[in-house]
């Protein structure tokens, strides 16, 4: 039996440098959704520095969020 992985929804999470609440850090997050399933990791990356840019925080953290679909063949 083999396994195929299909994906589904991509995002991109944004984390961005919220400061410190004393001895902790607070993260705010945007997501973006409907992300093209194929993009390329660089190309997010990029895409995520020039959104970034136009936050009024600084960048913290970019992920890339994936739903896959397991799936017989």
């Amino acid at each position: 039996m083999a396994v195929v992985d299909i994906k589904e929804n991509v995002r991109l999470k944004l984390e961005l440098d919220g400061g410190m609440d004393g001895n902790r850090q607070i993260i705010k997050s945007k997501i973006l959704s409907k992300v093209k399933p194929t993009v390329e990791n660089e190309d997010l990356y990029s895409v995520a520095q020039s959104l970034a840019s136009l936050q009024t925080l600084p960048l913290f953290k970019v992920k890339r969020l994936e739903e896959i679909e397991l799936k017989e063949e």
